[in-house]
């Protein structure tokens, strides 16, 4: 999703950097943007449920990474802990 916005912002920002304004805003938020790096864990394929993650992982021939969140409203899917 991440990518999508990075896409469609590259497609429509630059029509709109008609001036020093806008050119001086679009480079920070290009030095303050997060890497690729910095967000791999939003490209991870999360499953739903530990049984899910098992069956996955005996499939695919790899390990699971077990995250247990005590937080109330947590949800690894969608990112928040």
């Amino acid at each position: 999703m991440l990518r999508a916005i990075a896409v469609a912002l590259a497609l429509t920002l630059p029509a709109a950097a008609q001036n020093a304004d806008a050119t001086k805003a679009l480079e920070r938020f290009t030095e303050l943007r997060p890497g690729d790096d910095d967000l791999a864990m939003y490209r991870l394929d999360w499953a739903p449920d530990l049984a899910e993650a098992q069956k996955r992982a005996a499939k695919e021939k790899r390990p699971v990474l077990l995250v247990v969140i005590h937080a109330k409203y947590g949800d690894m899917v969608t990112g928040h802990c």
